[in-house]
């Protein structure tokens, strides 16, 4: 019986629209399993060699994009990438870093005359500097800044020095015997309590870290010495306090 010429080219084009479904998804999944999810490394502080080996092990590229400081990581390190680590990518993908600064930049010291403890420690935090000692000089003008030092010598107002330099504080003080309050520094970062041992004229002591702290600027005090609060709670002015950090 001859079959109808329409039932045959429906019969053929029905074949061959499923040889080709047949062929499209094999090749989709030959191209998936071609492509297999690679994590990204995690790259944070490695040098730009060291990165690239870790990329190219994998089969990814990389593109440096930007560069910006970041303190405790080595010059020219890898401070960012973008996708970050963990983040599944395909073979071939690449990983745009962001390194760290060569050289670290400067920063203009703020005016540090006549201004209260609290006030000079914050302009100098603000500006990326670290508040060091704090050098007691007799005079009337009680806990007011009378000037600052940079590794032992006086700093002007204006003058360049590098981010994250040290500067001690000379700060009138009128009465070295007084006892004063120690405040509560449970759960501040060591930027912030460095203001408040200076509003209470004290001293930073030991610092101590517990464990691995990633960003050090971002830990937070877990515990101190002497504590707050107590039986001796009231210490002399300009005694030390010791503290220790975690994550």
């Amino acid at each position: 019986m001859t079959q109808h010429p329409f039932r045959r080219f429906l019969v053929i084009f029905l074949g061959f629209n499923a040889l080709l479904a047949l062929v499209v998804w094999g090749t989709l999944g030959w191209y998936t399993s071609h492509g297999d999810a690679i994590s990204v490394p995690a790259l944070r502080g490695l040098s730009l060699e060291d990165a690239q080996r870790e990329l190219e092990d994998r089969g990814l590229r990389f593109m440096v994009v930007d560069s910006v400081y970041a303190e405790g990581l080595d010059p020219s390190a890898v401070v960012l990438s973008d996708p970050d680590s963990g983040f599944q990518v395909k073979s071939g993908r690449t990983v745009y870093l962001t390194l760290n600064l060569s050289d670290l930049p400067s920063m203009p010291v703020p005016d540090l005359t006549d201004l209260s403890l609290r006030k000079a420690t914050m302009d100098l935090t603000n500006k990326g500097f670290v508040v060091g000692q704090l050098i007691m000089k007799p005079d009337l003008a009680h806990q007011v800044v009378l000037g600052g030092q940079h590794k032992g010598r006086e700093v002007r107002t204006g003058q360049m020095l590098p981010k994250g330099s040290v500067i001690d504080l000379l700060v009138g003080f009128n009465n070295s015997d007084s006892l004063v309050e120690v405040p509560n520094l449970t759960g501040l970062t060591l930027d912030e309590a460095r203001i408040f041992l200076a509003e209470s004229s004290l001293s930073l002591g030991s610092v101590h870290y517990l464990g691995t702290v990633g960003d050090s600027s971002q830990a937070l005090i877990v515990r101190q010495r002497p504590m707050a609060g107590g039986n001796g709670s009231q210490v002399r002015a300009l005694d030390f306090v010791d503290l220790w950090l975690a994550d």
